[in-house]
């Protein structure tokens, strides 16, 4: 598996707007954080701040996310071996019963049904083994991804009081934002602040 599952379908949940609330920021007022040369302009006439966030960037780079896919891909790695093993065990007991029955090898008819019937039984054990992988896969996906989202919004809560942003969008490669003038784009920072956080939290 590439970038997995588990990556695409934590994008996909990001893409999308992350609204912070309107008495937050006005809470904030100018005694928040000074504005830097690259604040995020407001939508005319509204007065409203408005950032984004590129989630491709930020699950390349965020660390946290970095380990999590690693630790999803390492056990996929381990399931897809397991599987792979016995399937093809499988395989060469398939090789073997038709082996035998072609050159009459068996002492009886009943002796070769069954045989097949095992064959069978044990197809069947595989196929009810991979449906419970991938069943088993689903479920560790969701938690990451609920980790990670859990993650990404309480700290974007924390962020936000110092930043006092309105309205945090994401985006990614292709998504909805096509062109922004610098100081829309606050993903490095966010980045940057994420990982310091999590090494902070590694060294402890």
């Amino acid at each position: 598996m590439k970038k997995s599952i588990f990556f695409a379908v934590v994008l996909s949940g990001l893409v999308g707007m992350t609204f912070f609330s309107a008495c937050n920021s006005q809470s904030q007022g100018t005694g928040g954080a000074p504005a830097s040369a690259n604040a995020p302009a407001s939508v005319a006439g509204s007065g409203t701040r408005i950032v984004y966030i590129n989630t491709d960037t930020l699950m390349n780079k965020y660390l946290f996310a970095v380990e999590l896919n690693e630790k999803f891909l390492k056990k996929q790695e381990e399931r897809r071996t397991e599987l792979n093993v016995k399937a093809k065990s499988l395989d060469q007991e398939a090789t073997e019963f038709q082996r035998k029955l072609e050159n009459n090898g068996f002492l009886s008819e009943a002796r070769a049904i069954d045989a097949r019937d095992k064959l069978l039984v044990k197809q069947e054990n595989l196929r009810r083994l991979q449906e419970d992988m991938i069943a088993e896969a689903a479920r560790e996906q969701s938690e990451l991804n609920k980790q990670l989202f859990d993650k990404l919004t309480n700290f974007l809560k924390v962020y936000n009081q110092e930043r006092g942003f309105d309205i945090v969008l994401s985006t990614q490669l292709g998504g909805n934002v096509l062109f922004a003038v610098e100081g829309f784009d606050i993903t490095n920072d966010v980045v940057k602040r994420l990982n310091e956080e999590y090494n902070k939290e590694k060294g402890q």
